[in-house]
This record gives C-alpha cells, structure tokens and sequence, in this order.
C-alpha cells in the first residue's frame, strides 16, 4: 500500500515538474484530469474484487493507463484510447454480471 501511495506522490511530483519546466497550464490540467480519472477507476475497480480475473485484467489495465499517462507527460501525445480500458473492463464485468447474475442470491 505505502508503494502505491509512493507512486502517486511521484505522478503528482513528475506533473507539477512538468508544469515548471514547460508552463503549460492546459496540459497539467489535462494530466492532473487524467490521473483523477484513472485513480477514479481504480476505486470503482475495486467491486470487481469478487471475480479475480476481471480484477486482474483491471489492474493491468490501470497499470497501462498510468503508463499512458507518463508517456503523454514526455512524448506529448494523448493516447486516449488507453484510458478508455479500464472503463472497458468495468462495463465487461457489469455486462456479465447483468447477463450472469452474481451467484451470490439466496
């Protein structure tokens, strides 16, 4: 837990870098739209924790997402595609769960 909230600390430190070294506001509050958003997802994801492997493909694509979000910080190129996924793995696991149901009725 205490490196996931390391690696938050450093997202934060690497957009308000960012920030100083360019003074692009537009594009730090794109990136700070985007990692709420993404730590947004993470949260939601965690309903999913009853199914591994949903829970398992959501947090590669959490994972794929924050890399997104370093890449777009250095290569300045949104890739928003990959932060559409997660939601994608969300929408799958309610979709299933609707069609399904959850096993877990009386």
């Amino acid at each position: 837990m205490s490196r996931l909230i390391l690696w938050i600390v450093l997202t934060l430190g690497l957009i308000a870098l960012e920030y100083f070294r360019r003074r692009e506001w537009r594009r730090s509050l794109v990136a700070l739209g985007t990692f709420a958003w993404i730590v947004g997802l993470g949260f939601a994801g965690m309903t999913m924790r009853a199914v591994l492997p949903f829970f398992a493909l959501h947090i590669v694509l959490l994972i794929l997402a924050w890399g997104a979000l370093v890449y777009y910080l250095y290569a300045r190129r949104y890739l928003w595609w990959a932060f559409l996924l997660p939601l994608a793995s969300l929408g799958l696991f309610v979709l299933f769960n609707f069609l399904e149901g959850s096993r877990y009725e009386n």
